[in-house]
């Protein structure tokens, strides 16, 4: 698949190392420099987060708040293979370094029968012991070739109910191995500020949605790259630059308004080797946009 440019540079990619198990990038050299923010804490967004912020990554973003919440993901990778043992941290961005603000740590997690999961917490120091009863939610893959997640809410569930509450789910096309065209995705989000009903045990939004029976979720898909045909390369034009490099992750996701038109109402994608920005709006939380970015960093099969 190839990689997405932002619109505003030209990249010539070359080099590609195949033995990434983390994701399907190609490896390029880090400056470790996130970009500065030009958030400006509109609704009182910076006392919400440092008051509550669990209650802010579970709260939507108000409708008329017109700016994105610009924030960025570190990823660190351990171990030989920098794969087997990796972490994501969200951070919301600041006007500089120094004000960036922590925001949700992801712990990645391979089970027994191949599929892939991400658990979800509030507390850094304790990421590498995240799992199912002491997480605050979890990102799962119900297929081994990583094409269709669920973002499961650990928070809003009664104790000791197995079968979790489903605040989103994430469909990637099954992708035709050498097809050069960039994947298509659909994003479905549970309404947060309404009881997330509880499904049977078993079944997921996926099977809701694909029945005909989920007229009550937000359906977000990504914004389709535009083909240069003197560089042959796709192309998005992100939000004030903020995404700097090439990446297969590169993404915009879209909201059609009544009249059909395409409104954007997240950006994700590179900056350098270890960091991607991540900017979202209404009707996402930030939650489910740091979920949606998860699912992008795996490496998937061409089915």
């Amino acid at each position: 698949m190839p990689e997405l440019y932002s619109g505003v540079k030209s990249f010539d990619l070359t080099n590609q190392d195949h033995n990434d198990i983390d994701d399907d990038d190609d490896q390029l050299n880090s400056s470790d420099k996130i970009i500065n923010s030009s958030n400006t804490f509109n609704y009182d967004l910076q006392n919400l987060i440092r008051n509550d912020v669990k209650k802010y990554i579970n709260t939507t973003i108000p409708q008329d708040h017109s700016g994105f919440i610009q924030c960025h993901i570190k990823r660190e990778r351990e171990g030989l293979t920098k794969g087997f043992s990796t972490t994501f941290t969200l951070y919301a961005d600041g006007q500089n370094e120094n004000d960036k603000v922590f925001l949700l740590i992801a712990r990645k997690h391979l089970t027994i029968g191949g599929h892939l999961e991400y658990f979800i917490g509030t507390n850094a120091e304790t990421v590498k012991h995240l799992n199912d009863e002491n997480s605050i939610a979890k990102l799962r893959g119900i297929n081994i070739t990583g094409t269709e997640y669920i973002l499961y809410d650990h928070q809003n569930t009664p104790p000791n109910e197995q079968n979790k509450q489903q605040s989103a789910a994430i469909l990637y096309d099954k992708h035709i191995f050498g097809l050069k065209e960039p994947r298509k995705l659909i994003i479905l989000l549970a309404d947060t500020e309404k009881n997330i009903r509880l499904l049977k045990e078993g079944e997921t939004i996926i099977d809701e949605y694909r029945a005909g029976r989920a007229t009550d979720l937000i359906e977000l898909k990504n914004k389709t790259p535009t083909y240069d045909e003197e560089s042959r390369t796709y192309r998005l034009n992100f939000n004030q630059n903020r995404v700097r490099q090439p990446s297969h992750k590169n993404l915009q996701l879209i909201r059609l308004t009544r009249d059909q038109s395409e409104y954007v109402v997240m950006e994700f994608g590179r900056i350098d080797d270890n960091n991607f920005a991540l900017d979202y709006r209404h009707p996402l939380t930030a939650i489910q946009a740091f979920g949606i970015a998860l699912s992008a960093f795996h490496n998937r099969f061409r089915t």
